[in-house]
């Protein structure tokens, strides 16, 4: 009937010593506890008490104190001296009171008087099992808090992230040993300051009510970017400061209140974590300047020179302006190259450059865009005067050698110069016609300038009868839309097709896009072509749709001038609905310079076509504008890296290389799908792989086909 008295815990916990002079009582009680605790051992005597004493530890003791060499009290006081955790339960038929009250003084829990009823002892037992687990258990707790204080304790310090908290006044109250890593104070030198002590003195405003953050939840402060300044940075003047005495990090802080019944009561402080992010910074500052720049001479490079010609264009338009755009190649550099190595070569491109920066005025952009060949942006300038004077500079400046690794060099430059708005209107426009007239000058005796004429421009004629042809081309329904696949780089599965333009003339053939899309552009016919292709894409995605293929996304290419058009969104509403149940499946593409033209409207635009499910994508990444800014503005679903990096990769790290994993990198970080262009071989998807991109397209899977070939492709994928 006493089965349960005991818990099963106690069972495996407790061991017990019987120590009775009566045999059969002893045997008695061994068989009533044997099934609650788990080991019993028993002695008549007291001599075989120590015995048992002095070799094993006991839990519990149930001691009679009439032995037939001594009394109880004495293993009491061997047991009080020398095991205290162990609990002792008299059970004596002593009547006198005094022996009770010394066995409760020599340490007995509990004092039972025989003869006794089992209900009694099984009672004694068990509450004296519950006091010892529960006194195991709070030494337990006891011990987890100690342990976890001391984690958490090493844990806060060994952070990287500073932590602090500040009381009401906003004055440090703690702060973790992170702080003599990030800023070169000791905690106790900071605790009682005033927060602002630790803050770049610039950086007060957007500090303030920051760092000492009073809101909670949502509202609360999250990653926002603010300069520290070091603790070094206190000894040195304002002039003297340095940039590493000034730390970047990413704080995020909230109030702390004082909690009550009714919520949050008493302001009690901020608590916050500073997490230094300088290095990523300058990470991102170095890939940033390795993919706008030429690593060899440090000027801007191609990606960038259209970005900045971009900006004057839209400021010299706005303003009123003129501008003037040069093309510089200079004069027999691949003698130099071949005779004397390019170690001197690559010498004499940097000492060129420099010599060139040397011409300039401040504003003014020099990018070398590739070998021998530099551009020049002039803004601001009132007449093709200007840019004359500074070409005659240059040029002047040249009459001077170089002096590399002991060669003298003389260096000549054939330069072109096309001036905004008269030469053209456009980025490529203006680099094509100063290119025109660089040629001009190097057929007219080369170390010379020369302006961009109409007439320099007859020898690329068949523009206008293109352009004639192309306004009959709709008409007639030369054009035809191909499709490229876009493969997923991991499962070399079909994700999508880019719809792209081929028209079949009736004399030249198939003529490429590169050939009419330029022409299209200026001419304005880029509006009704791309609209075609839209019409196309979206009949032949829903084709495909409605033939149980699977599912895709439909790449559709938008021009400038269509995104322009003031009902462009409702043109496109249209042609979708018209083909389509939905957005979802078909991806816009736009170019970084398309986005330069009108970027706000842009914006606003885009935004429109994303609530309906249109995804969007950044065509040509790296060779336009190609600015953190703007990514962040827009709803942008993925960027495409242009053919020109990826056709650069190699086994090797190289520049190529370099701005392609800088882009992935970036992507990542903004959490931004990764199309590369024109793959064409095993060694540029491998690299690709590694870099963890998501897809790709080129010629190694497939070039653009028609649409029956492209429905061959899909239907192998559903085989």
């Amino acid at each position: 009937m006493f089965g349960n008295a005991l818990s099963n815990s106690s069972q495996t916990l407790v061991s017990l010593l019987i120590v009775e002079d009566e045999p059969r009582y002893l045997e008695s009680t061994r068989l009533l506890l044997a099934q609650h605790v788990h080991s019993i051992d028993a002695a008549l005597t007291v001599k075989d008490a120590f015995a048992l004493l002095t070799t094993k530890h006991y839990d519990l003791a149930l001691l009679d104190l009439r032995l037939p060499d001594g009394n109880g009290h004495e293993i009491m006081a061997y047991i009080r001296t020398h095991l205290p955790d162990c609990r002792i339960i008299v059970a004596s038929g002593d009547s006198e009171i005094d022996s009770a009250i010394q066995s409760l003084r020599l340490g007995a829990t509990d004092y039972l008087r025989k003869p006794y009823e089992p209900e009694d002892l099984i009672n004694t037992v068990r509450n004296a099992v519950r006091k010892l687990e529960l006194e195991r258990e709070n030494a337990r707790m006891t011990h987890q808090i100690e342990q976890s204080e001391q984690w958490h304790r090493l844990l806060v310090n060994t952070s990287p992230d500073v932590i602090y908290t500040l009381d009401a006044d906003a004055r440090f109250s703690y702060l973790n040993d992170s702080i003599e890593r990030t800023l070169g104070y000791m905690p106790g030198e900071l605790i009682g300051r005033h927060y602002t002590t630790i803050v770049a003195s610039d950086q007060l405003e957007s500090a303030l009510y920051r760092f000492n953050e009073r809101r909670t939840g949502e509202r609360a402060t999250r990653n926002l970017e603010l300069m520290l300044r070091r603790k070094d940075d206190l000894l040195s003047s304002l002039t003297e400061r340095t940039s590493d005495q000034r730390v970047v990090v990413e704080l995020s802080s909230m109030g702390m209140y004082r909690p009550t019944s009714l919520g949050m009561g008493e302001f009690l402080g901020s608590y916050g974590v500073a997490r230094d992010i300088s290095a990523r910074k300058q990470a991102e500052a170095t890939i940033t300047f390795q993919a706008y720049h030429d690593l060899l001479t440090g000027l801007p490079n191609r990606a960038l020179f259209k970005d900045r010609l971009g900006q004057a264009m839209v400021y010299a338009k706005r303003h009123g302006q003129t501008m003037a755009t040069l093309f510089l190649d200079m004069d027999h550099f691949k003698v130099v190259n071949d005779t004397l190595g390019h170690l001197v070569g690559d010498g004499l491109l940097q000492a060129l450059s420099q010599r060139l920066r040397e011409c300039l005025r401040e504003g003014d952009t020099l990018s070398r865009i590739g070998g021998d060949e530099f551009m020049l942006l002039l803004p601001h300038i009132r007449t093709r005067d200007n840019a004359a004077y500074i070409a005659q500079k240059i040029l002047l400046s040249l009459k001077q050698p170089f002096n590399i690794e002991g060669h003298e060099l003389y260096v000549g430059l054939s330069i072109g110069i096309a001036i905004y708005p008269e030469d053209g209107d456009s980025i490529e426009t203006l680099i094509k016609h100063a290119d025109i007239a660089m040629y001009h000058a190097k057929d007219h005796g080369r170390n010379d300038f020369k302006f961009f004429t109409q007439d320099l421009h007859k020898s690329f004629t068949g523009r206008l009868a293109i352009e004639n042809e192309m306004r009959h081309a709709l008409e007639r329904r030369e054009f035809e839309v191909f499709y490229q696949p876009q493969v997923a780089v991991q499962s070399q599965r079909v994700r999508g097709m880019e719809a792209l333009i081929r028209w079949n003339h009736p004399a030249r053939g198939l003529v490429s896009p590169s050939e009419f899309i330029p022409i299209a552009e200026e001419s304005g016919l880029i509006t009704p072509i791309s609209e075609w292709v839209m019409g196309a894409a979206c009949r032949q995605a829903r084709l495909w749709r409605d033939a149980d293929m699977p599912p895709i996304t439909m790449a559709i290419n938008l021009s400038a001038r269509q995104i322009e058009h003031p009902q462009f969104v409702d043109k496109f509403i249209q042609c979708l609905h018209k083909h389509m149940p939905d957005g979802n499946g078909i991806e816009i593409e736009i170019t970084e310079s398309t986005l330069m033209r009108d970027m706000d409207g842009a914006v606003s635009k885009l935004r429109k076509l994303a609530d309906m499910g249109i995804e969007i994508s950044i065509d040509d990444f790296g060779t336009g504008y190609s600015s953190l800014s703007y990514l962040k503005k827009l709803p942008i679903n993925t960027i495409k890296i242009d053919r020109s990096f990826i056709h650069d990769l190699t086994g090797h790290m190289n520049n190529g290389s370099t701005i392609v994993a800088g882009i992935a990198a970036m992507a990542k970080g903004l959490k931004l799908k990764v199309v590369a262009e024109g793959v064409e071989t095993q060694e540029q998807l491998d690299y690709l792989q590694t870099l963890g991109c998501d897809t790709y397209q080129g010629f190694f899977f497939s070039r653009a086909v028609n649409a029956d070939a492209a429905t061959e492709i899909l239907g192998r994928t559903v085989n």
